[in-house]
């Protein structure tokens, strides 16, 4: 019997960049209702080799047609949900939302609206020409973010076991419009910072993350809200966000898909067939283990253990109390960007949603004497009682 190498790939973030790779078994990609659009750029290749190609993650609404049915077989199994958003029929995020989020319409409207409120916010969706430097600051920010947000909740991001090729690839995607970058912005600091791939009409979001220090105004909600505006003034018709039963994806979502890990090998190899029983197999066990929330409680459970064994990083317990503006006069003045703790970005951060004062208006005040601070705007100030404090 002939040994068969094997190639591996995600089809949903290697589409772009393994062309040669998926040209040498399809002779078709595209989306199942726009049979005209074709993501394969390369002409299938003649000559098949002889290989396994084992390809995870194909949405069950993309299409895919073999090149060569004679000497191929392709075994297909089911594994993990994805969630998206059809926004076909909405001319507004507003539409969407009163069909389909009329229960969290409200409350995801306020926070868009408070982040606006109470920062000078701005929006920006990096797609084409992009400045290098730029592109490694907003990326070395995102990874950033996603350490600090995965280490709050207690345990590791999978987004950075494949940090180094995404960091390494998607410069040239961005370039060529086959990828995209947006951003939050306050002022000139990106607070959130998505990662998308473009497919024809689909954006589909690969890796978010957001500013732990803004995490009373609901920054992914935001996110959500204000990318789904963007793809209706572009032409997409869905927002992607991919696997994972995290809540905010099944709410958030109108369509449900399943992905499928397909496999394909030579015709009557015995090697091929048991490689397909394996992987495939194997994938459709783990897809039934994470439905019924297996992963989540692993997940949990190490982070209650990471918890209860990690006593130096235990969040700053506090609470906010009224003082009358007036008592401010002989206490001492602190800069904004001159914080030190046991105050915080995310306490003034805190302030500024519940009381919904602006930025530029708070001012922070330290009274040397009690050792106590002060937060103070146009509307309200309010001195800041630390509980588990070492101050």
């Amino acid at each position: 019997m002939s040994s068969h190498g094997t190639e591996q790939l995600t089809l949903f973030t290697d589409l772009h960049l393994k062309q040669d790779i998926l040209s040498e078994v399809y002779s078709h990609l595209g989306l199942r209702n726009e049979p005209n659009k074709d993501f394969l750029a390369m002409s299938p290749t003649r000559t098949l080799k002889n290989k396994i190609y084992s390809f995870t993650y194909v949405p069950d609404y993309m299409d895919t047609v073999m090149a060569h049915t004679d000497k191929q077989t392709q075994k297909r199994y089911p594994s993990v949900y994805g969630y998206a958003i059809d926004l076909k029929n909405c001319n507004e995020v507003d539409d969407y939302m009163r069909t389909h989020l009329n229960k969290r319409r409200k409350s995801i409207a306020r926070s868009v609206r408070r982040l606006e409120q109470s920062f000078e916010t701005s929006y920006k969706m990096y797609l084409g020409d992009m400045d290098v430097d730029q592109y490694h600051f907003l990326m070395g920010r995102l990874k950033s973010m996603i350490t600090q947000r995965f280490k709050q909740k207690g345990h590791e991001s999978d987004n950075l076991a494949v940090w180094d090729k995404v960091l390494s690839t998607s410069l040239g995607l961005i370039r060529a419009k086959k990828a995209s970058l947006f951003v939050i912005y306050v002022k000139d600091e990106p607070i959130v910072i998505s990662f998308n791939y473009n497919y024809g009409p689909v954006l589909f979001s690969y890796i978010s993350s957001y500013d732990i220090n803004y995490g009373k105004f609901s920054p992914g909600q935001v996110e959500i809200y204000k990318q789904l505006e963007w793809c209706l003034a572009n032409g997409y018709n869905q927002f992607d966000m991919g696997w994972g039963g995290m809540g905010y994806k099944q709410w958030w979502s109108n369509k449900r898909y399943r992905f499928y890990h397909h496999i394909l090998y030579p015709k009557h190899s015995l090697k091929g067939l048991f490689y397909a029983l394996w992987k495939g197999n194997k994938s459709k066990i783990l897809a039934y283990l994470i439905s019924k929330g297996v992963n989540t409680y692993f997940n949990e459970l190490k982070s209650k253990l990471k918890k209860n064994h990690d006593t130096g990083n235990k969040p700053v317990d506090y609470q906010f109390e009224e003082r009358a503006l007036s008592s401010f006069e002989n206490l001492e003045k602190i800069s904004l960007n001159q914080i030190k703790p046991p105050m915080s970005k995310e306490i003034v951060n805190d302030f500024l949603f519940l009381t919904q004062e602006h930025s530029n208006d708070v001012s922070l005040y330290y009274d040397r004497t009690n050792d106590d601070y002060f937060l103070a705007g146009k509307k309200k100030a309010q001195i800041v009682l630390f509980h588990n404090s070492t101050k």
